[in-house]
């Protein structure tokens, strides 16, 4: 009933919409009052309403209905990737970042919060939720809570770059090039929450091709941020390039008389670009899902897209010694899992598997390397690397980087064992 009544009533606002474009062209009159009253006008008293910050450009952005909404103070150049008003726009008034983090259904997993049939009927349904006109507002989605908003700025010579993020990775990070998770043609599976949104403030005028470029910087600088956290793909052995939502608004200043061409890498707006969406992106993951690299300095976090796990170390560990009781593995599993050394070692050994499925690393160098590690860390700890070598489960027909991954986990189940015994002396 949601889906029904939230398309019909988008599409039945783009019929009057057509139909009052239509007579204003007969008629003038109705074009100054009639269409600017019905689809311009916010429903929302924004003079009413305390900003929560401006954009360098003057801009206020408010907090409201579980929603970051900017109101443009002027003249502004937008590239949106909505689908309500997207591309490149200079007659768009709002935008918005709408969160559905907080839906019952939503942390339930029963649904993704469409609020349409389709995702233009969705935002289209959410500007009419937030009381803005359809025609000049554009926007984006997420399940990370506003309230986890991280902004970054710079400046140079009177030009002043700021992004505004929310940011969620956890459940929903993947890789360019991945086998889909959604299939739009059949239409079957739900997509996973899971976004990383930004506003991207210029004050400058650009035209909209450099805008439009600006959004390959800020997207570069997004997997950067999330490379440096060895954020992890759910879909896939890979790390994670983003996610499979991930939205992205550029505004810049038309009224600026600052007009500035390029927004690449080599030029100071493309730094400036980049440095600001990394260090809000960083800023944002921390808030919403406490990722830092703190939190990444884990095993678990280093080669959970290799399914080495905490989970599954401590049944490797099992499986080798049943006569260990549950809970006390469970209970040992931190210390192996935040060892800093550990994690040195199992990163690079994760390191050489990717280079090898790469072919940039030969099967033999890898897996002499990885045996290396393992047997430095296995000297360390007391155990013989013989010992190590038995039981150890692995398809012989798997590639020789799995076989090194099922040596590793095996080697941190044996120091798992031998810790536990040792502590019990």
């Amino acid at each position: 009933g949601l889906l029904d009544s939230a398309g019909g009533r988008f599409h039945e606002k783009l019929r009057l919409h057509r139909l009052l474009a239509t007579n204003a062209a007969r008629s003038p009159r109705m074009n100054a009052c009639e269409t600017n009253n019905y689809m311009q006008n916010p429903t929302i008293d924004f003079d009413k309403e305390t900003p929560l910050f401006f954009s360098p450009m003057g801009d206020p952005l408010y907090h409201l209905k579980e929603s970051m909404i900017v109101r443009f103070a002027g003249r502004r150049g937008v590239v949106s990737t909505c689908n309500l008003n997207g591309g490149y726009r200079e007659d768009l008034r709002y935008a918005f970042n709408n969160s559905c983090g907080r839906d019952p259904d939503v942390i339930a997993k029963r649904s993704v919060g469409m609020r349409g049939k389709t995702l233009t009927e969705h935002y289209a349904a959410l500007a009419e939720e937030l009381g803005l006109p359809l025609d000049k507002t554009t926007g984006m989605g997420t399940a990370a809570l506003i309230e986890n908003t991280a902004t970054s700025s710079r400046q140079y010579h009177g030009v002043t770059v700021m992004a505004v993020a929310t940011a969620g990775i956890d459940v929903n990070g993947g890789r360019a090039g991945e086998p889909a998770a959604y299939n739009e043609f059949t239409q079957t599976d739900l997509i996973k929450p899971g976004t990383i949104n930004v506003f991207l403030f210029i004050d400058a005028s650009l035209d909209a091709g450099t805008l439009t470029r600006a959004l390959v910087t800020a997207t570069e600088a997004k997997t950067a941020a999330l490379q440096e956290l060895m954020a992890n793909s759910m879909y896939s052995e890979d790390l994670a390039t983003g996610s499979g939502t991930d939205s992205l608004i550029a505004i810049c200043n038309k009224e600026s008389e600052i007009v500035l061409q390029n927004s690449g890498k080599h030029v100071l707006l493309g730094e400036m670009i980049g440095q600001s969406v990394k260090e809000a992106i960083t800023e944002a993951l921390s808030r919403q899902t406490k990722m830092t690299p703190t939190r990444q300095a884990s095993i678990e976090w280093q080669t959970k897209r290799y399914g080495i796990t905490r989970e599954a170390i401590v049944s490797e560990c099992l499986r080798l010694y049943p006569h260990l009781k549950k809970e006390v593995v469970e209970a040992g599993i931190g210390g192996i899992d935040r060892d800093n050394r550990l994690v040195a070692a199992v990163a690079a050994i994760a390191h050489l598997c990717d280079q090898n499925r790469w072919q940039i690393i030969s099967d033999e160098s890898m897996t002499c390397t990885a045996e290396n590690i393992l047997h430095t860390i296995l000297s360390e700890e007391g155990i013989s690397e013989e010992a190590n070598r038995k039981d150890i489960v692995c398809g012989q027909d798997a590639p020789a980087y799995r076989q090194v991954l099922s040596l590793c986990l095996h080697t941190l189940a044996r120091i798992l064992h031998n810790r536990i015994i040792h502590s019990s002396l």
